[in-house]
């Protein structure tokens, strides 16, 4: 309501309040008080907003400018979702690398090229046939790219889906396999490791290497306990307990002080070695370790399952590439008919992306792109399935020109995009038919995920949903806010080359709070 309008129903409560009760002479001075506040009042209120942004674009710049991070490439985008106004920008069209906020654009892509409902399918078949109890054949699993067969989604038992094929082995009366175990990880042509991927990093579960046939998230966990007293030796927990990765123990029992050392380092692709010191009676670590061939990996702990079930298979585990032996798949499947003995499907799209933003799952992401890649119909390149990954996104309304998308997890080096291109990602999710699943994916401030421990016991708590993005010598974090006077906010930083990441750090945490008080 304008204050004229206001003015002209003033008017007629005043005739209404005279023509009644003349003996209320107080009614008209309340009532033009009424208006004299509200019309004074929004006029002050809008000077003070206007100040108020003003106040606020000085502040932020003052941040950024800081002198412990001057130097850094830095640009942000504050953008209100009520008026679409831009609060506050700062080298908005800046190219830099994203780290994993690259991992909003694989995610939101997804949704748009797969759907929510989208699922992966594994089958075991078998190009045998059984008698007596005894298969025939070879026992083949068609990969497709399903990161889920780990713990994740089946109640922390990393073998879960495979325990269950022995179960349905077991009910067909099978306790003997007379044939190989055949991964065919085909569907996946490309190496494990990305184009510009860090390789000092390929002992670090998050840089696991990426296959068609994943288990375990191509990852082992294991746990170091430390002996009470020094005579004593270490003990090694592993999980899923296998024979598969054996373990070479010159670690040292120390005495003085001083910090513990770990260091995990393959001396050949079957062999661990564990080097470094650890005090006696101290407390035990746990150590995620990527494996070097995923496809033999799941292979090996498929066959120890079965064997556990009762079910012994004789043959060798031969895969269709990147494992020590392989075997030409389609022979094996063209030589006979093959029949299917189980199937796995995945849990849906809508849950795979949650693992992929609040976990910042850099596997998951991979093989989401992959999943992309295979719309195609044919043979794909990671270039390739980034590529039906921006038509999708220019397609939505996102103008992704100038877009360098080199990965799907944000793991390369190479990859680039703006604040500006990122908060209109942001934008348009927001808008889209699938904005709860892509929300609901994403960290909440000081709740969960990667953001489960970031301003813990501030004011922020619960307010912010973010992508995170951390490598060496980069951090962004992009997403959804509501101020303390509910005004929703869509944001996006990136710093890139900055000398100190606590400073960056806190940059950007001070930038957090104040726009909270918008």
């Amino acid at each position: 309501m304008s204050p004229f309008e206001l003015l002209k129903r003033i008017k007629r409560t005043m005739a209404v309040v005279s023509a009644q009760d003349r003996r209320k002479p107080r009614a008209l001075p309340v009532v033009l008080c009424v208006f004299i506040v509200y019309f004074f009042g929004t006029s002050h209120y809008c000077q003070a907003a206007g100040r108020g942004e003003k106040d606020l674009a000085r502040d932020l710049r003052a941040m950024v400018t800081d002198p412990t991070v001057r130097s850094a490439k830095i640009g942000v985008v504050v953008v209100s979702t009520t008026t679409g106004k831009n609060i506050f920008v700062y080298n908005p069209d800046r190219r830099l690398v994203p780290a994993s906020n690259m991992k909003l654009l694989t995610s939101a892509a997804a949704l748009f090229v797969l759907t929510p409902d989208f699922r992966y399918e594994t089958r075991l078949t078998t190009n045998g046939g059984v008698s007596s109890g005894i298969l025939n054949g070879d026992l083949i699993v068609e990969s497709s790219g399903d990161p889920t067969i780990s713990g994740y989604f089946n109640d922390n038992d990393p073998v879960c889906v495979f325990r269950d094929w022995a179960k349905r082995l077991q009910g067909m009366g099978i306790h003997e396999i007379r044939g190989d175990l055949v991964i065919d990880n085909s569907a996946f042509p490309e190496g494990p490791y990305g184009e510009g991927w860090d390789m000092d990093d390929t002992n670090r579960c998050f840089c696991a290497p990426r296959d068609a046939f994943t288990f375990n998230n191509n990852c082992i966990q294991l746990e170091i306990i430390p002996p009470v007293q020094k005579e004593q030796g270490f003990q090694f927990v592993m999980e899923p307990a296998s024979d598969y990765v054996q373990l070479v123990n010159r670690l040292d029992s120390r005495t003085v002080t001083g910090r513990d050392t770990v260091r995990l380092d393959y001396t050949d692709p079957r062999t661990l070695e564990v080097r470094g010191s650890k005090r006696p009676g101290g407390a035990a670590t746990i150590h995620y370790v990527p494996v070097r061939y995923p496809a033999q990996f799941g292979g090996f702990v498929l066959k120890e399952t079965l064997a556990s079930s009762g079910i012994q298979l004789t043959g060798d585990i031969l895969c269709a590439r990147n494992c020590p032996a392989i075997a030409d798949i389609a022979r094996r499947k063209n030589d006979r008919q093959l029949s299917t003995l189980a199937v796995y499907r995945s849990v849906r799209l809508s849950e795979i992306i949650k693992v992929v933003n609040k976990l910042s799952n850099n596997l998951y992401t991979e093989m989401l792109l992959f999943a992309i890649g295979r719309t195609s119909g044919h043979a794909f390149t990671t270039r390739n399935a980034a590529a039906i990954v921006l038509q999708a996104l220019d397609k939505a309304g996102i103008d992704t020109t100038g877009v360098a998308m080199v990965d799907g997890s944000g793991l390369s080096r190479y990859n680039l995009i703006s604040p500006r291109q990122l908060v209109r990602l942001l934008q348009v999710m927001a808008a889209s038919p699938y904005s709860g699943y892509f929300y609901e994916s994403l960290p909440i401030m000081s709740v969960d995920g990667t953001l489960s421990r970031r301003l813990k016991g501030s004011r922020a708590s619960g307010l912010i949903r973010a992508k995170t993005g951390t490598m060496t010598g980069v951090r962004s974090l992009s997403g959804y806010m509501t101020t303390y006077n509910n005004e929703n906010l869509i944001f996006s930083i990136i710093s890139n080359d900055h000398p100190s990441t606590s400073a960056i750090d806190r940059v950007v945490d001070k930038i957090i709070m104040r726009l909270l008080d918008y």
